[in-house]
């Protein structure tokens, strides 16, 4: 099936991704982590808890997440330089709120694929190209793990099996970055050595769309361009500012004092928790996270379950909303050819 199968095909086809067993996989963890995160609860004292949330800094973080948001938009639309100032930023916001969307619901983050797609059916561009910025993005943002790890680090004591996972992550999308922007700088090389090496050997011919991947990478002057650089790095500590202002701002909420440390930390739990096949939404694994990050902290299990409950709303909420909205406003066709075609 090609990339963007799902949008191309019959209903069956569009629906394959139910049979898939990451899906299954995703089912089985969330159950597991919905039980052991309710097990024993006291949900008297989690809904006394909730009725006590505060409004004010309960807009406050929704404010964040919008904000986080926003920064994504702007970043992403400069990876399309200089092309970037061709695009409306509300056509970069449609298709980023419906791909964060479709991430949220869909298995194998799809979302990525379906905002490439769209974001190029709209400007125009290289529908490989597009793909091409969301890797960078990834990239982007697992360096930016990899220094907060670093500095939540240098102040308290990382459990094992988080550094080492956290740790595994993000090197490995650091080096995916570093060879990005190998690629970006070599692209020709190494296209003519992918060419030499599939024509040799028959075998590697699984290679033919990453080669293509590395030819509509000449497009990526972002890459090139000091100046660029430096605002998509800039954009990038922003919007893992808001995140973690985020979490402290649900803290405030429920009018929880902890350690300074902990919404930096939750914010690297969350994100290496993110990799994790899970059911929509992350039901059950996002909410099992937290109260486990938050026992490190000495923060009670039912009052760690109620900040849970309000984090997963706050980060989710928007997300859905958004990406309806972004539906409405794109107005996308979901029988198109798909990105494969690479036009």
């Amino acid at each position: 099936m090609s990339a963007l199968g799902p949008m191309a095909g019959t209903t069956g086809r569009r629906l394959a991704w139910l049979r898939a067993p990451r899906f299954w996989l995703g089912m089985a963890l969330s159950l597991m982590a919905l039980y052991l995160t309710v097990k024993d609860v006291q949900w008297s004292e989690v809904g006394a808890a909730l009725a006590q949330a505060d409004r004010f800094f309960l807009l406050l973080a929704l404010g964040s997440v919008l904000l986080n948001t926003w920064g994504k938009v702007v970043r992403w639309r400069l990876l399309f330089y200089p092309a970037h100032s061709q695009l409306s930023m509300l056509s970069c916001a449609s298709a980023l709120l419906v791909g964060q969307l479709a991430n949220k619901l869909l298995p194998a983050r799809l979302g990525d694929l379906m905002r490439a797609y769209f974001i190029a059916e709209d400007s125009g561009t290289s529908k490989l190209f597009a793909l091409a910025t969301t890797v960078v993005e990834k990239a982007l943002d697992s360096v930016m793990l990899l220094l907060l790890i670093a500095l939540v680090s240098l102040w308290t004591t990382i459990p094992s099996w988080l550094r080492r996972s956290s740790l595994l992550l993000s090197v490995a999308l650091a080096v995916l970055l570093l060879a990005v922007v190998l690629v970006a700088n070599q692209r020709q090389r190494i296209a003519e050595a992918l060419g030499r090496w599939m024509l040799r050997y028959r075998a590697l011919a699984f290679l033919r769309p990453f080669q293509r991947l590395v030819e509509a990478s000449s497009e990526l002057r972002a890459l090139r361009d000091v100046a660029v650089q430096a605002q998509l790095w800039a954009w990038s500590v922003l919007v893992w500012a808001f995140g973690i202002v985020t979490n402290a701002l649900v803290f405030r909420v429920l009018d929880l004092t902890v350690h300074p440390l902990a919404s930096p930390l939750l914010m690297v739990v969350l994100m290496t928790g993110a990799i994790l096949p899970t059911s929509p939404l992350q039901l059950g694994v996002f909410h099992y996270l937290c109260v486990v990050t938050l026992a490190l902290f000495g923060v009670q299990r039912n009052v760690a379950l109620s900040y849970a409950v309000v984090l997963h709303l706050v980060v989710h909420v928007p997300i859905v909303l958004g990406g309806v909205l972004g539906l409405w406003v794109g107005n996308y066709d979901f029988h198109r050819p798909d990105i494969s075609s690479g036009g």
